[in-house]
């Protein structure tokens, strides 16, 4: 009796164990999850490329003369502000400046005698106009009217001599003035000095300059001076891009190759991120913005893209002429769709889904997504989940259609102590 009362308390015990594992089985298959709800709303996407920002206004300035560079600006270096009509070199100015300034002279004298011959072709011609009345009046010899009308007509050709020598003289000044702006390098602009390729005492010729490629042009050119008001980036993109991107689109800009190199790592336009990638920063922390400014109607037949033009809405950009930069072209809204984190998006044979929330049975359930534009964090669903629904943003990696889920809340950045607080 005492053995079968063993037994059976016994196998309870073993029964009481056994259904105690069972309990907290399920307990250890509960998954922490965060969690959020499906929104609705307007996605902003953004068209990704990439292009070389040049000043709208830059001037290459070159001497149409030979000759030895004689004079540069003191202080004249790269980087330096420079106004517009501020002389930047000149070659051998002394001999130039002096055969304009004899030209001067005598350009001078010229006008002095063409005055001159003008007055004394109308002194002659009063004088023949008296003569002619006092013949009428019978009150003067034909021999004087026939002198004063010879006067006339040599104050008549000393006139027309004195006028083609000034017209002579004026001619020899503007050449004298073109040869002598040939020595000379004078901004245009009111800008700063981008390039200097002088020394002082070297021999400059003309065809040293190579203009058949932008760099070689810059190692070339004797000056380049720029305007860093504003900037001008143009960049190629695919033909599937044409109907992205319009006119007055406003456009992020990413200056330094971290930029560049994280949306790079992000994906660039790889598909898998919703056409093109959007910014890998927020939105709200792009201090360089701009606008498309025109939009080429052809595609290059070899690459199979078309050339977008943005220039720079931000004041004074801080831009390098020639840094390449990333852009970020906004697309024209579309119309509210349910919206979710990108972190709630999954992929499996790269067929995007997601776990909604099913609270009443406190499980996860799987279910496949049609993806529709991304931007800015979020991404917009065509197909899938509705507004209100929840969804899981971050967890476990490995969940699977069922999994029971318990919802936590994301911990807080510790907040650091005030300075003089007790420890």
């Amino acid at each position: 009796m005492h053995r079968l009362i063993a037994a059976t308390l016994s196998v309870s015990l073993v029964a009481c164990s056994g259904s105690k594992e069972e309990e907290q089985a399920p307990q250890q298959d509960v998954v922490s999850v965060q969690a959020a709800q499906v929104g609705s709303d307007q996605v902003q996407s953004w068209v990704y490329g990439q292009g070389t920002a040049r000043a709208v206004r830059r001037e290459f300035l070159t001497f149409t003369a030979e000759g030895r560079v004689t004079y540069i600006a003191p202080g004249m270096e790269v980087g330096r502000p420079v106004r517009r009509g501020q002389l930047i070199a000149s070659l051998q100015p002394e001999r130039v400046q002096a055969d304009l300034t004899v030209s001067q002279s005598e350009l001078t004298s010229a006008r002095a005698a063409q005055r001159e011959a003008a007055a004394t072709l109308e002194l002659a011609r009063v004088t023949l106009e008296r003569y002619r009345k006092l013949i009428a009046q019978r009150s003067a010899s034909a021999q004087e009217f026939d002198q004063a009308q010879a006067e006339y007509t040599q104050a008549l050709a000393a006139k027309r001599r004195a006028d083609a020598q000034a017209t002579a003289g004026a001619a020899q000044v503007a050449q004298q003035q073109v040869i002598f702006s040939e020595t000379r390098l004078v901004s245009p602009i009111n800008g700063v000095l981008g390039r200097l390729n002088l020394e002082r005492g070297r021999l400059f010729a003309p065809s040293t300059v190579q203009s058949t490629s932008e760099q070689s042009a810059l190692r070339t050119v004797p000056a380049l001076v720029i305007d860093p008001s504003s900037f001008e980036i143009r960049a190629d993109l695919p033909a599937t891009a044409f109907r992205d991107v319009v006119v007055g689109s406003e456009v992020l800009i990413g200056a330094g190759p971290a930029q560049i190199q994280a949306q790079n790592q992000k994906g660039g336009n790889d598909e898998r991120f919703g056409r093109e990638a959007g910014p890998s920063q927020p939105v709200s922390s792009f201090q360089l913005r701009g606008r498309v400014y025109a939009i080429s109607p052809s595609l290059d037949p070899d690459t199979r893209t078309f050339e977008a033009v943005i220039r720079t809405t931000t004041p004074r950009p801080p831009l390098q002429d020639g840094e390449f930069v990333a852009l970020w072209m906004a697309r024209p809204l579309g119309g509210r769709t349910p919206v979710v984190p990108l972190g709630a998006i999954r992929y499996r044979n790269d067929r995007p889904f997601v776990f909604v929330v099913d609270a009443q049975a406190g499980v996860a359930r799987e279910r496949p997504v049609q993806l529709g534009v991304q931007g800015d964090g979020r991404q917009a669903i065509l197909r899938g989940v509705r507004a209100g629904e929840r969804v899981v943003t971050a967890g476990r990696a490995q969940l699977s259609d069922g999994q029971r889920i318990r919802i936590v809340q994301p911990q807080r950045a510790s907040q650091p102590k005030a300075q003089g607080a007790a420890r």
